[in-house]
């Protein structure tokens, strides 16, 4: 029997200083190897469900050119939602006249999940109808179906209003479209990405691609041969459906 008071060996169950460091720092480094690849997934997860809202966007048109004898939704000048605000002008809104295939101009389904707010992200090609003095065009002007670009992300900074840009805006324009200027604009003509791996475009058949810059082997602004928005500019009424090649 041991002798009263003795020293009995004992074993401890915590952890020391020195371990608990070394426990943090595993963490530490786990968490710095798995947060970028999080924040990647979660940028392609945003690229992907753009797309599908682009690709809802590309099949509503189709839907609303066979209730319209073939026509696209027409657009004009600036138009504000709820219509009838201070800016709002006179003319077509075509977001307002998509109301029965894609909801409200507010609907969510127009919001880009990359962009840092609430505003609509994308537009309705517009530039080839108003250099031939348009304001909608039909799907069967439409030749290169898999190439004419209908939409795409608004990548034209100062499209947006304020606080997103040093624009005068101060709401989000519920007829974006870009008879004025590019709106898909790429980093070499000024304009930004929306998502890691590019800008999401959407075509007149309905599929939806993403690019860095603009491709003319995959994309055009006129419906029936490869142009650019510039050259579609440029080239007035003579760049029409007339000339195709």
């Amino acid at each position: 029997m041991p002798e009263h008071g003795a020293h009995h060996g004992r074993t401890h169950s915590g952890f020391s200083l020195v371990e608990l460091l070394v426990v943090i720092g595993v963490i530490a480094i786990l968490l710095a190897l798995l947060l970028p690849a999080l924040h990647m997934a979660r940028e392609s997860a945003h690229r992907v469900k753009c797309a599908a809202q682009l690709r809802q966007l590309g099949y509503a048109f189709q839907m609303y050119a066979n209730n319209n004898k073939g026509s696209l939704p027409a657009w004009s000048g600036w138009h504000t939602w709820p219509p009838g605000q201070p800016d709002d002008s006179e003319g077509p809104a075509w977001t307002i006249e998509m109301i029965p295939y894609m909801g409200d101009p507010d609907s969510p389904a127009y919001n880009c999940p990359a962009f840092p707010g609430r505003v609509r992200n994308y537009f309705i090609a517009a530039i080839w109808s108003s250099v031939n003095g348009r304001n909608a065009m039909k799907l069967t002007d439409i030749k290169i179906s898999s190439q004419f670009i209908l939409s795409g992300d608004i990548t034209e900074i100062q499209a947006y209003p304020r606080p997103y840009s040093t624009s005068n805006y101060t709401t989000s324009d519920a007829d974006y479209s870009d008879e004025g200027r590019p709106l898909l604009a790429f980093p070499d003509e000024g304009g930004f990405l929306m998502h890691r791996g590019g800008n999401n475009v959407l075509f007149a058949d309905a599929h939806v691609d993403t690019f860095t810059a603009f491709d003319p082997m995959y994309m055009s602004f006129h419906p029936t041969r490869a142009l650019t928005w510039q050259e579609v500019h440029d080239g007035g009424p003579d760049a029409d459906a007339g000339n195709s090649q």
